[in-house]
């Protein structure tokens, strides 16, 4: 959950543990009742999709950081290949223009069927002689790698989408159940308190500012030189 998200989840919380302290007052099966029902229900809706929209966006930075390496892999044995035709006079294998994973996994599957009949003379130019295998194992790696973080990225973006919605009739319930309370608790201004707390949405955070550092102050100027002796001798007096 974003901040925003966060500090209406903690209001939704305090909401209900004021129905919990209050639900003699409020009145069991009440309407008052029924709508704090629907925001428990959505507050147990939130959490499990904070969840998974939580273990969602942990598995994307996973899938990333795998996707990266075995991009890597499929690039140095691509980059070899191709390095190696040039030297053999070979014309057919060539590194892609569009540097996108979606490319290099292509080129991956292309070559092989067109390396095959060639292998003996690669590995006569001291290519190993599992390299075929090693190049088709690395475009199954980068592909697998690919699926994996689409399918996380859309694991998070479905939990982020239902977090939405649920807040969204969370707060159109909250709504509802607001007048009905300023009604039940005109007459008793302590509980009517607890519930104005309990239902005031927090302020984010403001994160404190690092004390800025004192500029050093320019050293005094020194005092100016005493003027020069003068070099004049006092006229003599005659008598």
């Amino acid at each position: 959950m974003n901040s925003f998200n966060k500090r209406i989840y903690e209001m939704l919380v305090r909401v209900l543990a004021f129905w919990t302290t209050y639900r003699d007052l409020i009145g069991k099966d009440s309407l008052a009742d029924q709508l704090f029902q629907q925001l428990d229900a959505a507050c147990q809706k939130l959490a499990k999709h904070g969840t998974l929209q939580a273990s969602g966006k942990a598995a994307v930075r996973l899938s990333a950081g795998e996707r990266a390496a075995a991009r890597q892999s499929l690039v140095n044995q691509l980059e070899t290949i191709c390095r190696t035709a040039v030297g053999m006079g070979l014309k057919q294998f060539w590194m892609p223009r569009e540097r996108s994973d979606q490319a290099f996994v292509q080129a991956g599957e292309t070559f092989p069927e067109r390396l095959m009949p060639l292998k003996k003379q690669f590995v006569e130019n001291h290519l190993p002689e599992d390299f075929i295998e090693k190049l088709v194992a690395a475009t199954e790696t980068l592909n697998r790698s690919l699926k994996d973080e689409a399918f996380s990225m859309g694991k998070q973006l479905a939990a982020t989408s239902t977090i939405d919605q649920v807040q969204s009739e969370a707060l159109a319930t909250l709504s509802r159940l607001d007048p009905i309370l300023e009604n039940m608790l005109s007459g008793n201004p302590p509980v009517r308190s607890v519930w104005d707390s309990a239902r005031r949405v927090e302020r984010a955070r403001r994160s404190a500012k690092p004390p800025q550092k004192e500029q050093p102050k320019a050293p005094p100027s020194p005092p100016p030189p005493p003027p020069p002796a003068s070099t004049e001798h006092p006229a003599s007096s005659h008598t």
